[in-house]
C-alpha cells in the first residue's frame, strides 16, 4: 500500500451520552438503543457490542430534543438556531442512516431561535412542532412533502404559561394536547383550522408531564406530585391521586358514573414498603410519563420509577417500583448519598415491552426488566447499567498498558479511576476515592500504577479487584507523571521541577530543573535513554537520563507548549501548542513549522514505528499527519467527539487509538490503512493474562473454599438423611392417599350407576315431553296453513282485479297517442309548406346580393394592392427602426447582465467577507485574550530581562576598562616588539657578517698552524 497519504481512522466504539438533550435514548429494536453521543448519534446493539453512526452535519449546533417516530423508522433532531437564524428540524431515515428531510418556520416574521417540543403523530406522517418564545406558535408538516398544512397559536389566548410538550393522539392525527406551567390545551384540527375544546382552566397548576392514557383519556402531573386526568375533554375531579402514594387505579365510565352516583377511584397508601424505603417528599414532582399496551410508567421522587400494570381498559394496578441501585456506588463507598444526579430525565420501553430504560444526568444508561419480580415480592427493585460505568466528568487523564489490553483513565469531578478493556469494551475495574486524581500512569505490565492526589503522589499495586498502595511521595497536586517505555523509571513533576525516580527501589534518581513555567507534557524515548518536557513558558528540554543533564533545549516565548512526542531513538521531537503549529525539533533547533487546523492544538502521540503521528485540537477533532513531515503538511481530520479531546494514546500493537474528552466521552479509533506504517509484532505475540492478588486475600478465598467445600458436604449429607426420611414419609402417605383413592373409586362407581339410571329415567321423561310437543307443533302448523290458504285467495282475486284495470288503462292510452301521431303530421305539413316559400324568397335575395358583392370585391381589390404596397412600405421602415431599437435593446441588456453578474459575486464575496471578518473577529478577540496573556508574560520577562540588561551594564563597563588596560599594554608590546625586531634585524647582520668572514678565519687559522710546523 502507498505511504503517500496519512491513515485513516473509523470509530469503533463511543462511549458517552449527551445529558443535555431531552428524550435522549430510544429503543430502535430488542437489543438496538439510539442515542445522542458528543458529535454524532450512535445506535448501539448492547448484546452483540456493535455500534453505528449517524454523524451530525454540525456537531456542535445546540440540540434542543431528540424524537422518534412511532414506527420507529424516522428521527428527528430539534435544532436550536443561532441569534437571527431560524430553527430547524432535522429528519433522518433510520435504515439509511441518512439525513431525509429539514423543516424550518416558513414565515419571516417569527423569532423564535428555537422549537420548544416536537412530535410525530401516531401514523408518523405528520409532525407536530411549537416554536419557543415570544411566538409559541404550533406547526403542524406534513413533513416527507416538506410543507405546512396548518398553523395556530399554541399559548392560552390571556398569554399565561408556556408551552414544554405536546402529545398526539394515540388513534386519531388531528388531535393533539399541549401542555407546559400553567398551560393545558385540548386542539383539533378540521380543514387547516385549529379549534381548542374540552377543560382548559390550568392558569393555577403547574403541569410538568402529560401523556394519552387511552384515545379518549389523559393523564397529566404537577409540580407537587398531583396526577390528574381529563376523560372526553373534561376534568375528572373524581380522579386526582397523589403520584407517590397511588397503589391502584379505577377509571369508569362517565355515564356509569352518573348512573351509580359520584364514585371515586380506589386509592391506598404503600404502607408494606415504608419501611424498606426512603420516605418520598410530597413536593417532589410527577415527571416522564411513558404508556404503552400493557401498561403506564413515570418517574416521581429521587430515582424512583414507578409502574402500573393495566387488568382491564379502565382498571390499572401498581405493579412495580423502580430504583436506582446503591449498587451503582458500592466500588469504595460504604454509605453512598443520593444527589441531583440522579433525577431521572427520560423513560422509554423496548417494542417487546419487557425492558424500561431511563436516563439521568449522568452520562449512563439505566435499565430494568419490566415484568420480573412483584413488588410484593421485592418492593424496590433496583436498575442496572446498561454498558460500561462512565465517568461523569472531564477526563484529566489517560495511560496505556503495553502487556495487556487495557488502559487507565481518572475523573476530575467523579474522583475516579476506572480500567477498561479495548478487546471486550467493558470496564474491568472502578475504583473511586474521596481526593481528586490529577493524573495517572499504568505500568507496562498493567500490574502497577502511579497516581498523582492532591495531596501526595501513590505508586500503587493493580490486584484483581482493588489498588493497594505501595508507596507514596510528597508530592502534592502532581499533574503530569508517566512511567518509562521499559518501565523501570518514572517521572513526575512536582512544581517546576521533573522528578525522576526508579520503579524498583523508589530512589530519587535525579532531579531535573530548568523550567520557570508550568510543565504540561512528559515524553519517553523507546531506549529510556531520553526524556523530552515541554512547558507553558515556550520551552521544550531534552534530558539525558545517563547523566541526568539537559542536552537540549528549544524555546519560544510567543507559544505555549501543550505536547510533545519524541521518536524511538530520541533524536527528533514533535511538539505543538496555543499558536497551531506542529513543530519538529533536532539538534536544538526548529526544523519544521506546520500549521494545520488553523487553532490551538491540544495533545499529540506518536507511533512506536515512528511512522504516524496523531494530533488533536479545537473542539474534538483527532487529525492524522503524514510523516514524515515536508513543506506543507498532509494531514485527515475525524470528528467524533464535539468537545476539547483532552488526552489521546495509542496501543502497543499501533492498531487501535483511544481519544478521551471533556465531556467524559470515549472513542476508541480502528487505524484502517496502517499497513506498513504499524509496529510489527512476533508471531507468537499475545497478551498477558496474569492477574495480581494479596496473599492475605488469595489466603481468605482458598479459606472460603475450603469453608464452602465443608458445608457443601455436610449440606449432601443433610439432604441425603431428609430425602430418605421425605421418601419413607411419601410413601405412607401415598399408601394412604392410595386407600383412599380406591375407597374414593368405589363410591364414584356406586354414584355412576345410580346417575346412569337416573339419566335412563330423565331420557324416557325428555322423550315423552318431546312427543306432547311434537304433536302440539304439528295442530299449530295445521291451523296457520289453513289461515294462509285463505289469505292466499284473498290476493289472488285482488291481483286478477288489478291485472283487468291495467289492460283497460293501456288501451286508453293506446288511443290517445295515435290521435296524437296524426295531429303531428298535419302540423308538420304546413310548416314544411310555408318555410318552402320563404327558401324561394331568400334565393331572389341572394342573387342579387351575389352580384352586389362581386362588384364591391372588385373595389376591394383595387384598394387593396395600394394598401399593401404603402403598406410594406411602412413595414420596412418600422422593421428597420425597430431592428436599430432591437439591437440597442440588446446591447443593453447584456451589459446589464454583466453588471449583475457583477453585482452578484459582489454580493456573494462580500457576504463571504462579512462572515469571514466575523470569523476573523472572533479569532482576533481569542487571540487578543491569548496576546493579553502572552503581554503580562511578555512584560515580566522584559522587567527580568531590564535587571539583566543593568547589571550585564556593569559588567560591560568592567569588561571595558579591561579592555582599555589590555590595549594599552598591547600598544607597549608592540613598541617593545618593534625594538626587537630592530635588534633582531642588527643581529642578522652581524650573523651574516660572521659568516661572510668564517672562511678568512678558517684560512689564518690554517696558516698559522702551518707556520708553527
Amino acid at each position: 500500500m502507498a505511504l503517500n497519504s496519512p491513515p485513516n481512522l473509523s470509530a469503533r466504539i463511543f462511549y458517552g451520552l449527551r445529558t443535555d438533550i431531552q428524550y435522549n435514548a430510544h429503543y430502535l429494536s430488542e437489543s438496538e438503543i439510539i442515542y445522542p453521543a458528543g458529535g454524532v448519534i450512535v445506535i448501539h446493539d448492547h448484546l452483540q457490542k456493535k455500534q453505528k453512526f449517524i454523524r451530525l452535519q454540525d456537531k456542535h449546533k445546540p440540540i434542543k430534543s431528540l424524537v422518534l417516530a412511532p414506527n420507529r423508522r424516522w428521527l428527528a433532531l430539534n435544532e436550536i438556531a443561532e441569534e437571527g437564524q431560524k430553527p430547524i428540524i432535522t429528519i433522518y431515515d433510520l435504515t439509511t442512516y441518512k439525513r431525509r428531510k429539514i423543516l424550518t418556520v416558513p414565515f419571516e416574521n417569527s423569532t423564535a431561535r428555537e422549537f420548544a417540543c416536537i412530535q410525530f403523530t401516531f401514523d408518523s406522517k405528520y409532525l407536530v412542532a411549537i416554536t419557543g418564545e415570544p411566538d409559541w406558535c404550533l406547526y403542524y408538516y406534513n413533513w416527507d412533502k416538506g410543507k405546512v398544512e396548518s398553523h395556530a397559536k399554541a399559548q392560552n389566548p390571556s398569554g399565561q404559561g408556556t408551552v414544554e410538550s405536546v402529545q398526539c393522539n394515540p388513534s386519531d392525527a388531528t388531535l393533539v394536547v399541549i401542555t407546559g406551567p400553567y398551560t393545558f390545551r385540548i386542539m383539533n384540527v378540521s380543514e387547516t383550522v385549529w379549534r381548542q375544546w374540552g377543560w382548559c382552566k390550568a392558569e393555577n397548576i403547574a403541569i410538568t408531564s402529560c401523556m394519552w392514557l387511552t384515545p379518549d383519556r389523559i393523564l397529566f402531573g404537577t409540580e407537587n406530585g398531583v396526577i390528574m386526568m381529563v376523560e372526553n375533554g373534561e376534568l375528572r375531579q373524581n380522579c386526582i391521586f397523589r403520584a407517590a402514594e397511588v397503589t391502584e387505579f379505577s377509571l369508569k365510565k362517565v355515564e356509569a358514573e352518573a348512573e351509580e352516583g359520584d364514585k371515586t377511584s380506589t386509592t391506598s397508601k404503600q404502607d408494606s414498603t415504608s419501611d424498606s424505603t426512603v420516605s418520598l417528599d410530597e413536593s417532589q414532582p410527577v415527571t416522564c410519563f411513558v404508556n404503552f399496551a400493557k401498561g403506564f410508567a413515570y418517574a416521581c421522587g429521587p430515582g424512583y420509577v414507578h409502574m402500573f400494570e393495566k387488568e382491564t381498559p379502565h382498571h390499572w394496578r401498581k405493579r412495580n417500583l423502580f430504583r436506582i441501585s446503591r449498587k451503582s456506588y458500592k466500588h469504595t463507598r460504604e454509605h453512598p448519598v443520593w444527589s441531583n444526579l440522579d433525577a431521572i430525565q427520560h423513560i422509554t420501553i423496548d417494542p417487546n415491552q419487557e425492558t424500561l430504560l431511563i436516563t439521568t444526568l449522568r452520562k449512563q444508561l439505566y435499565h430494568v426488566k419490566l415484568f420480573g419480580q412483584h413488588m410484593l415480592q421485592n418492593p424496590e427493585i433496583p436498575f442496572t447499567e446498561l454498558g460500561p460505568s462512565m465517568h461523569y466528568g472531564p477526563i484529566n487523564s489517560l495511560s496505556m498498558c503495553a502487556w495487556k489490553p487495557i488502559f487507565m483513565t481518572s475523573g476530575e469531578q467523579d474522583k475516579s479511576i476506572r480500567i477498561w478493556n479495548y478487546m471486550t469494551d467493558d470496564v474491568e475495574m472502578i475504583k473511586l476515592y474521596q481526593e481528586e486524581i490529577h493524573c495517572v500512569s499504568l505500568h507496562p505490565a498493567g500490574l502497577f500504577a502511579i497516581v498523582g492526589f492532591s495531596d501526595k503522589l501513590r505508586f500503587m499495586v493493580v490486584l484483581i479487584d482493588d489498588f493497594e498502595v505501595m508507596r507514596e511521595f510528597p508530592i502534592r497536586n502532581c499533574k503530569q507523571a508517566k512511567f518509562s517505555t521499559n518501565g523501570h523509571l518514572f517521572a513526575a513533576v512536582n512544581g517546576q521541577v521533573i522528578q525522576v525516580f526508579s520503579s524498583v527501589s523508589f530512589q530519587n534518581v535525579y532531579n531535573l530543573k530548568g523550567h520557570n513555567g508550568r510543565i504540561t507534557c512528559l515524553a519517553w524515548s523507546a531506549n529510556d535513554l531520553t526524556l523530552v518536557s515541554c512547558g507553558t513558558e515556550g520551552a521544550v528540554y531534552e534530558w539525558s537520563m545517563s547523566s541526568g543533564q539537559r542536552v537540549g533545549e528549544v524555546i519560544l516565548k510567543t507559544n505555549q507548549f501543550k505536547a510533545c512526542a519524541v521518536n524511538s531513538i530520541g533524536k527528533t521531537t514533535y511538539g505543538l501548542g496555543t499558536d497551531g503549529e506542529i513543530k519538529e525539533i533536532g539538534s536544538n533547533t526548529i526544523r519544521r513549522n506546520l500549521g494545520l487546523i488553523g487553532c490551538a492544538l491540544d495533545t499529540i502521540v506518536l507511533s512506536r514505528s515512528d511512522m504516524m503521528l496523531f494530533v488533536t485540537g479545537g473542539d474534538g477533532g483527532v487529525t492524522s499527519v503524514q510523516l514524515p513531515l515536508l513543506d506543507k503538511a498532509v494531514f485527515n481530520e475525524f470528528h467524533m467527539h464535539n468537545k476539547k479531546v483532552t488526552c489521546i494514546a495509542l496501543a502497543y500493537d499501533d492498531q487501535t487509538l483511544v481519544s478521551v474528552a471533556e465531556d467524559a466521552s470515549i472513542c476508541l479509533w480502528r487505524l484502517t490503512n496502517a499497513d506498513g506504517r504499524a509496529i510489527a509484532l512476533e508471531k507468537d505475540f499475545a497478551y498477558s493474562k496474569e492477574i495480581l492478588i494479596s496473599k492475605k486475600d488469595l489466603q481468605e478465598k482458598i479459606n472460603n473454599i475450603n469453608l464452602l467445600s465443608t458445608r457443601m458436604s455436610e449440606l449432601e449429607t443433610e439432604h441425603t438423611y431428609q430425602l430418605r426420611q421425605a421418601e419413607a414419609t411419601q410413601a405412607e402417605k401415598l399408601k394412604e392417599v392410595h386407600e383412599g383413592y380406591c375407597a374414593a373409586i368405589e363410591e364414584l362407581k356406586e354414584k355412576n350407576e345410580l346417575m346412569e339410571s337416573e339419566h335412563t329415567h330423565e331420557i324416557g321423561m325428555i322423550q315423552q315431553d318431546i312427543a306432547k310437543l311434537r304433536s302440539g307443533h304439528e295442530r299449530t302448523l295445521q291451523a296457520l296453513e289453513a289461515d294462509f290458504n285463505v289469505r292466499l285467495i284473498n290476493e289472488y282475486d285482488r291481483y286478477q282485479s288489478l291485472e283487468d284495470k291495467t289492460a283497460r288503462m293501456r288501451k286508453d292510452y293506446e288511443e290517445r297517442l295515435e290521435e296524437l301521431a296524426e295531429s303531428k303530421l298535419q302540423a308538420l305539413r304546413e310548416i314544411n309548406n310555408m318555410f318552402e316559400a320563404k327558401l324561394e324568397e331568400k334565393d331572389l335575395l341572394l342573387q342579387e346580393l351575389q352580384e352586389q358583392t362581386d362588384l364591391e370585391r372588385r373595389e376591394h381589390e383595387t384598394i387593396k394592392a395600394s394598401i399593401e404596397e404603402d403598406a410594406d412600405r411602412e413595414i420596412i421602415e418600422i422593421r428597420t427602426a425597430y431592428e436599430v431599437q432591437l439591437k440597442e435593446e440588446k446591447d443593453a441588456n447584456v451589459r446589464l447582465k454583466g453588471e449583475t453578474g457583477l453585482m452578484k459575486k459582489k454580493l456573494i464575496s462580500a457576504n463571504k467577507e462579512i462572515d469571514e471578518f466575523k470569523h476573523q473577529v472572533s479569532q482576533l478577540k481569542a487571540e487578543h485574550k491569548q496576546f493579553q496573556k502572552v503581554i503580562s508574560t511578555l512584560e515580566r520577562d522584559v522587567a527580568d530581562l531590564k535587571k539583566e540588561i543593568s547589571e550585564r551594564d556593569g559588567t560591560i563597563q568592567d569588561k571595558e576598562k579591561r579592555i582599555y588596560e589590555l590595549k594599552r599594554k598591547k600598544q607597549e608590546l608592540e613598541k617593545y616588539k618593534f625594538v626587537l625586531n630592530f635588534k633582531i634585524t642588527e643581529l642578522k647582520n652581524q650573523c651574516s657578517l660572521r659568516a661572510k668572514n668564517q672562511p678568512v678565519k678558517r684560512k689564518i687559522s690554517i696558516g698559522q698552524k702551518g707556520l708553527l710546523k
